[in-house]
């Protein structure tokens, strides 16, 4: 019997944790369909070209890894990259009066698209005054993205993070789920 009463509470738990979202007539909206909705709007960004990026983890090559509480991230808007992310790691050149973390908003020399399972890979390269990067975004379809940045005077550093879809879902709470918004490039 105490079984019983223990498998019964563990499943109402469990069954209360559960989010449901709904749509804007207030009727319930399945997690099939979320993550359905969810894939299309990712695959809509990519496909656009206009997506950001907002990185909550920082790996770099020597040491822990890092959680970042700002709004860090990457851009890509048309032909056009911006990158605002710290930098943990070796330097190998540093710039006269420069130096931080990787700050720039660049053209972009070349933009390369390839899929893999469950989402895609984007190959890109830009440069600007001082060095260049080549960087390597995985994006998958649950809108949860890897990047790993190589500049030319620095060891590579890898991020990972969420892609901000810009559409609205309300929680079972009734508050609308949003994050605040940041642009690192006018879109």
């Amino acid at each position: 019997m105490r079984r019983f009463i223990l498998l019964f509470f563990v499943a109402a738990l469990i069954a209360g944790c559960a989010t449901t979202y709904y749509d804007s007539a207030g009727n319930p909206v399945p997690k099939e369909k979320m993550e359905q909705l969810r894939m299309e709007a990712v695959r809509a960004h990519l496909g656009e070209h206009r997506y950001r990026i907002f990185m909550d983890r920082m790996y770099p090559m020597r040491g822990p890894s890092v959680y970042l509480t700002d709004d860090w991230g990457i851009e890509v808007s048309g032909d056009s990259v911006g990158l605002f992310l710290p930098y943990f790691g070796r330097v190998y050149q540093i710039p006269y009066g420069r130096g931080g973390g990787l700050s720039l908003v660049e053209p972009l020399i070349s933009y390369k698209e390839e899929p893999m399972k469950e989402g895609h890979r984007i190959f890109m390269t830009t440069r600007n005054d001082y060095e260049s990067y080549q960087m390597v975004l995985e994006v998958f379809d649950n809108a949860t993205a890897s990047l790993v940045v190589n500049p030319s005077g620095k060891e590579s550093i890898r991020f990972t993070g969420v892609m901000e879809l810009n559409d609205k879902f309300t929680p079972k709470s009734g508050k609308t789920a949003q994050r605040r918004q940041t642009s690192f490039m006018k879109l």
